[in-house]
């Protein structure tokens, strides 16, 4: 869980330092993508420990697991430290190491045979999710490719489009003080422990906020939610569509807000008229009468302004 401990690095003894040898140097933390601030404590030129820095309003002074465990990711006695080529055949497991001149200059070798027998679309650029995410995009786009794939490519991308389409910006969301959760396909009090989490969890725990989660798999978080449904794979849509068409049906959306800051309303009204309950029951495995009540109960919530659904 996040907390303010930090960590020593495994295996390292610690020793007195003078005031000279040791510094303590703002960071950022690229174990996840929220990339919470950091302070790393350095020592005769080796960190040792990582402290959370408490100036950032995002990460608010914690540190989770993950994220102490990046020390280990610096000094993984695997982490490789030179270029190597391969000396055999694929799988072989040989390799021999090379200097970084040779590496580059093998690397442009292959990737000019590619293009020139291919085309620049011939090769795909493809990411982690880090700060190094740029200088993919941008070696791809130089070469000329347009196959160029990042975290961004199948995650925020597509979310972020459609927040600024619909809002004009990628909105914030408080969970602190939500009182209406919907979490769907996101096990969050498991695999992505942020202050966002924290908040989701002080909110169900202190706030006794109501946690609906829709997920095949009977995970951590369903097991602390009030409500879970093992939704049939890949229809949260059909949910949310049977949702808005109890919602809209019975005149429980914010009428003022819809006349005020959305246009298209009244397409949205007709889309969703076929997208009932009972349609929704046969797609999702989720009753009708469970489905009207969760859109009945979430949205007197909305109009409180305390839900939020999300993954």
């Amino acid at each position: 869980v996040a907390s303010t401990v930090s960590c020593w690095l495994p295996g390292e003894k610690s020793s007195p330092a003078s005031a000279a040898s040791r510094q303590e140097i703002p960071t950022t933390c690229e174990m996840c993508v929220n990339k919470c601030s950091i302070i790393a404590v350095v020592e005769n030129g080796r960190i040792r420990k990582l402290n959370p820095n408490p100036e950032n309003p995002r990460s608010r002074g914690m540190v989770c697991a993950r994220g102490n465990a990046g020390l280990q990711q610096v000094y993984d006695p695997a982490r490789l430290k030179k270029p190597l080529i391969r000396a055999g055949a694929r799988g072989e497991g040989k390799w021999k190491p090379v200097t970084w001149d040779e590496a580059f200059d093998y690397g442009a070798q292959k990737l000019n045979a590619v293009k020139e027998k291919f085309g620049p679309q011939g090769t795909l650029w493809s990411s982690t999710e880090s700060f190094n995410e740029v200088f993919f995009k941008n070696l791809g786009m130089a070469i000329g490719s347009p196959n160029v794939v990042r975290h961004p490519t199948l995650c925020l991308a597509s979310v972020n489009l459609a927040y600024s389409m619909t809002f004009g910006t990628v909105p914030s969301f408080d969970l602190y003080n939500a009182k209406y959760v919907i979490l769907a396909g996101a096990n969050r009090l498991e695999s992505f422990i942020t202050p966002d989490t924290m908040d989701l969890i002080e909110s169900i725990q202190e706030r006794k906020a109501r946690l609906i989660c829709l997920d095949p798999r009977f995970t951590v978080t369903a097991a602390k939610s009030d409500e879970w449904y093992p939704i049939r794979p890949n229809t949260d849509l059909a949910f949310v569509l049977a949702m808005l068409n109890v919602i809209i049906g019975e005149n429980r959306h914010d009428k003022l807000f819809v006349d005020t800051y959305t246009v298209g309303f009244d397409k949205l009204a007709e889309h969703v008229k076929p997208f009932t309950p009972e349609w929704a029951e046969q797609e999702t495995e989720i009753s009708a009468k469970d489905i009207v009540r969760i859109a009945r109960e979430f949205a007197d919530a909305g109009r409180r302004g305390l839900f939020y659904a999300g993954r």
